[in-house]
């Protein structure tokens, strides 16, 4: 040890195998898809998972069985005994039909761990020997061991399961007696191909279990795609689930899309270049309406997404019962509209795809990585909720090549790659919502109008929060359902009630939608900055203490401490968003408004201005303050509303034109030959697009992928409800983007 040239090596302890099994993959379901992932790679055309019972923790068994390739003495010795293998990154395409693998850093066949605590696998290449491999994850437990220590047992011999005419040919010829997947598998043999046996069950598996893992299993192939986009074929894989006799045994057969996915009532297909152009086109399956969409999508203020290129099939639902009555002309197996929502739930979810198979956790249920539920809570008259949108986003190994899964098997690496991915997505779904909102919005609806009806996302009130959410008959449904079962009679009766309270629920939240604009303006105001931002400054302290919790948890729990931070930084995000909300409200509030006085427009608009100079700076925006200087009688801090929500739009309209792009903003005011007083903005953005024109001072429409659709409502009440003045779109402008023009009458002498 004295010598500084000395050299030691690392040597890992055995209990490293169940750090890369049962810890390393983070549930029973992904550990599951591993093994399904592995027997794609080996070219399977049919997988079967077999349960045998008793389904409790440390009993029964689980069989994954494939009809792949299998492996050879030679395979398992030089390739399976090796953790971490490079095999994958020498050979990134399956052996016989050249499929993109999916298993790259030759872990995934340890999560097995994760399932029973013994693994058994027979697995035979064809014309060759049959393999024979048993381990205890026990034996690796030793904490004195070190992985070199401990022996793998396994041996070859004559084929008798994988043998012409074995015991995996007559499972198949069960499986497929009724259905086929293809020729290919009727001339099957029998004579090669694997069996991974999971026996000691590491958990239960009751019905939400099954019924969760067949869901994540029903998604691993995407359904087949539409005409319209030039997805590769999917290759032949089919996937069986095999129940004991008992509660779950209707869940014995093949693992198919629902048939509630071909039914959305709006659909959004098309691609996305690697530069962020997009070529997409969006019909409402209902009416037959579509209209194509031809423009550039910039995440990251006018930069092409570093993401690449990609494919995207993004249906959605209505979940108003209306809508939903219409799907039960549909054999959906549903009987009644809370079915239905719940059938689009259970399927709900954007799944990533890469080379034809899900990336994994993307598409579940639970995981909202397009953060929809976020956006609604800001506009929920116009964005979707997580549960009522299906996607399916198509990239690949080769053309987007920085989007890269987590060592976990859950996830992406977070980079900025897929932080542009989920950017140019969450704008083609802005254009949807968009598009969506123009054909629901009531015909000559204005901004003095209420908001259009707003979904309940949840269905049947279910879900509902704050001063609705006892507004249901859930309870009572769960009681009939429970004790009568079959009675369609009195099924149909209650869903007819909850639809009724449904119906007017939803009319008082639009009144309630039409007085709070009203209500922005005087006592209410200081009630609503008053207790919002008290409970602001509680939410904050709550999320110090969340953060330290989180730092402390780190060493103990790794994962719990990325959840809690996670939802610090969501949670903050939130807080913020409502911060700046009160901030914009809070020049309206009859407490606060100072007296009317006179004073200089452009000093007051000057004022304004500078609110955004660091912003304006870092956009590279230059703003001009022109016409005459006329003097007004009024509240600054009203000026400074004004100017403030229409220089902010256009700021953010700027930013999203590419670099070399001229920014620019122009104020004029003038005094009119009627003694009124304008207030022009103009920009040199985008402009506003000719179909949403009509829309954008409906309260709560935004075109901003996050926006919250209260700026322009805002502005405009300032000017109307104080100046007896209107704000209106001017076209054309000086500018080649948008121009808005604030006219004042009263007060301005």
């Amino acid at each position: 040890m004295d010598s500084e040239n000395t050299q030691t090596f690392l040597r890992p302890r055995a209990r490293l195998m169940s750090t890369l099994g049962e810890e390393l993959i983070s549930n029973e379901r992904v550990a599951l898809t591993e093994l399904v992932k592995n027997a794609y790679d080996a070219d399977a055309s049919l997988v079967v998972i077999r349960f045998n019972g008793p389904l409790e923790e440390g009993y029964g068994s689980i069989e994954v069985w494939d009809d792949g390739h299998g492996m050879s003495p030679e395979t398992v010795r030089d390739t399976w005994m090796e953790i971490a293998t490079p095999f994958r990154h020498r050979a990134p395409r399956s052996e016989q039909f050249g499929r993109r693998v999916l298993g790259a850093k030759g872990i995934g066949r340890f999560s097995a761990a994760r399932l029973g605590a013994v693994t058994a696998i027979k697995s035979r290449k064809a014309g060759g020997r049959e393999v024979n491999i048993r381990l205890d994850w026990s034996d690796f437990a030793a904490e004195n061991a070190y992985l070199d220590q401990v022996p793998v047992q396994w041996n070859v011999g004559a084929p008798e399961v994988f043998a012409d005419n074995g015991q995996a040919r007559r499972l198949f010829d069960e499986v497929t007696s009724a259905f086929r997947a293809s020729e290919k598998q009727s001339a099957w043999t029998g004579s090669h191909g694997t069996l991974v046996r999971l026996e000691g069950l590491r958990q239960d598996w009751g019905a939400e279990s099954v019924e969760s893992l067949k869901r994540s299993l029903s998604r691993l192939l995407p359904p087949p795609p539409p005409a319209e986009l030039d997805v590769p074929d999917q290759p032949e894989f089919a996937i069986y689930l095999s129940l004991p006799a008992g509660p779950l045994d209707h869940h014995t057969g093949f693992v198919g899309a629902s048939e509630a996915l071909a039914h959305p009532h709006y659909r959004l297909i098309g691609t996305i270049d690697e530069n962020g152009l997009a070529d997409l086109t969006m019909t409402n399956l209902t009416s037959g309406q579509s209209e194509t969409l031809n423009q550039y999508l910039f995440p990251s203020h006018g930069k092409a997404p570093k993401c690449g290129s990609l494919k995207l099939d993004l249906r959605t639902w209505d979940l108003d019962s209306a809508s939903l009555k219409e799907m039960l002309n549909i054999d959906l197996g549903a009987r009644n509209i809370t079915e239905v929502r719940k059938l689009i739930k259970d399927n709900s979810g954007v799944a990533l795809y890469r080379d034809g198979f899900r990336v994994q956790p993307f598409g579940e249920v639970d995981f909202d990585w397009l953060g929809f539920d976020l956006r609604r809570v800001n506009n929920p008259t116009m964005r979707f909720s997580n549960n009522q949108v299906a996607g399916f986003v198509y990239i690949s190994a080769d053309g987007n090549p920085g989007l890269r899964d987590r060592s976990h098997r859950e996830g992406l690496i977070d980079s900025s790659e897929y932080e542009d991915l989920k950017g140019v997505l969450t704008q083609a779904v802005s254009r949807l919502e968009t598009w969506r909102y123009g054909l629901r919005r009531p015909k000559g609806e204005g901004r003095e109008s209420g908001p259009i009806t707003v979904d309940n996302p949840s269905g049947a009130g279910s879900d509902r929060h704050g001063l609705f959410q006892n507004f249901t008959l859930s309870p009572v449904r769960d009681v009939l359902n429970a004790k009568y079962p079959d009675d369609t009679e009195l099924s149909r009766a209650l869903e007819e009630a909850q639809e009724k309270i449904d119906e007017s629920v939803e009319k008082v939240q639009e009144v309630l939608s039409q007085f709070s604009r009203l209500a922005t303006l005087g006592a209410l105001v200081d009630v609503v900055l008053h207790d919002g931002r008290t409970a602001l400054t509680r939410i904050a302290y709550v999320l110090r203490r969340l953060n330290k919790l989180a730092g402390r948890k780190r060493d103990e729990d790794e994962q719990l401490a990325s959840a809690l931070t996670k939802m610090h930084v969501d949670l903050t995000a939130q807080e913020q968003a409502l911060d700046r909300l009160f901030t914009r409200v809070e020049p309206l509030s009859g407490r606060r408004r100072g007296r009317p006085r006179a004073l200089s427009l452009q000093a007051a608009i000057d004022e304004a201005v500078a609110v955004h100079e660091g912003t304006l700076e870092k956009h590279g925006i230059t703003v001009t303050v022109s016409g005459e200087d006329v003097t007004v009688t009024a509240d600054p801090g009203d000026i400074s509303q004004v100017v403030h929500n229409l220089v902010g739009n256009s700021i953010y309209w700027l930013s999203t034109l590419p670099k070399g792009k001229e920014r620019a903003i122009l104020i004029e005011t003038r005094r009119t030959p009627e003694d009124e007083v304008d207030i022009d903005v103009s920009d040199s953005g985008p402009g506003v697009r000719e179909e949403i024109q009509e829309m954008i001072f409906d309260t709560y429409f935004s075109d901003k992928e996050d926006g919250i659709g209260l700026g322009l409502s805002i502005a405009g009440s300032v000017v109307k409800d104080f100046y007896d003045g209107d704000l209106s779109l001017v076209t054309p402008g000086p500018l080649a983007g948008a121009t808005f023009r604030a006219r004042l009458r009263r007060r301005v002498g």
